[in-house]
């Protein structure tokens, strides 16, 4: 079956509608297409992007359009045409939030830096570069699964996405344990209440309700560790804010990875302390939203392929690729 063909009925509307931006309920949508949407739709604007990867997607996308904005809450997605979303971008005419007295890192550096590290994930078909990818895509879409079988399958993914980026080097206690012992992580991420922190925007990112989920979570995560028995004798499981974040990064997409470049780029440029903590957290959110419209084009070119790439990765990817190439 050709891809999109299950939403054929979606792609013969939006066709026929003649119109450069609509906006549609979920219930009119099912009307049209014939059968109930997924409760993922209900539950995750990342179910609505306009990645390819989603065969959803494909139903709008055979038409010329793109998803521009869903609101859960009220059900309801707004479509707009390809040409004019593109033809909005080039004006690029939205106001800018004032950038930080502080934060020196300029915004065409930053957006090449993205550039960079993507075209390293897309040029080798099974890199590691990937591991993020297939890790996070796995999270978003089972998250309405809480069965055993998945947790175990989660485990696994995030265990490999770990592996992938250092996280099992040398003295690390994990490099003493199976991919089990990061079932208790698993099952505390895919809690309910830690849903909006999955892709979360810049803007949510800077609301103290959301920061205090954050340090929630980090908190539990750390907790789980300690209690597994230690790898070391006398030593207890030590789950350090590099393995924190990059769990976070993997599995939400709410923080950037706080390890060795990220922490050098930030500093250099002074966009944050490089600690995590929520303030340095939600600095970072504060850069974004400074260069948000320039920031958001990229970032939705780099969602055509494979992913929904939220904003806290861009910027992990950004500093990473800043810091490694000062450091060649």
């Amino acid at each position: 079956m050709p891809k999109g063909d299950k939403f054929i009925a979606l792609t013969i509307y939006l066709k026929k509608c003649g119109m450069d931006e609509l906006k549609m309920s979920f219930s009119e949508i099912e009307k049209i297409i014939g059968f109930k949407l997924s409760d993922s739709a209900y539950s995750y604007p990342a179910q609505w992007s306009n990645s390819e990867s989603q065969s959803f997607a494909f139903g709008w996308l055979n038409a010329g359009y793109l998803t521009r904005q869903v609101n859960i809450s009220e059900q309801t997605v707004e479509f707009v045409r390809e040409e004019v979303y593109n033809s909005r971008k080039r004006e690029n005419v939205s106001k800018r939030v004032t950038q930080p007295k502080m934060a020196t890192l300029p915004v065409a550096d930053a957006i090449r830096c993205i550039r960079t590290y993507f075209n390293e994930t897309v040029k080798d078909t099974h890199g590691r570069y990937l591991s993020w990818q297939h890790c996070y895509n796995a999270f978003i879409l089972n998250r309405s699964n809480v069965d055993e079988n998945t947790f175990d399958y989660l485990a696994l993914h995030l265990a490999f996405y770990l592996a992938s980026w250092g996280m099992y080097r040398g003295s690390s206690f994990l490099l003493q344990k199976d991919y089990k012992v990061h079932i208790p992580i698993v099952k505390i991420i895919m809690e309910k209440q830690y849903n909006p922190l999955v892709g979360i925007t810049a803007e949510e990112l800077i609301k103290n309700k959301n920061l205090d989920l954050l340090d929630e979570v980090s908190t539990r995560i750390r907790k789980a560790y300690a209690e597994e028995m230690p790898s070391f004798n006398g030593v207890i499981n030590n789950a350090t804010d590099t393995l924190v974040t990059k769990i976070l990064l993997g599995t939400l997409g709410c923080v950037p990875a706080y390890d060795r470049y990220y922490v050098q780029a930030v500093k250099q440029y002074g966009i944050s302390t490089g600690n995590y903590h929520r303030e340095s957290v939600k600095d970072v959110a504060k850069y974004y939203l400074t260069y948000k419209d320039d920031f958001e084009i990229v970032r939705a070119e780099l969602s055509l392929h494979g992913a929904e790439y939220p904003t806290m990765k861009l910027m992990d990817m950004c500093m990473w690729q800043v810091a490694f190439e000062k450091n060649k």
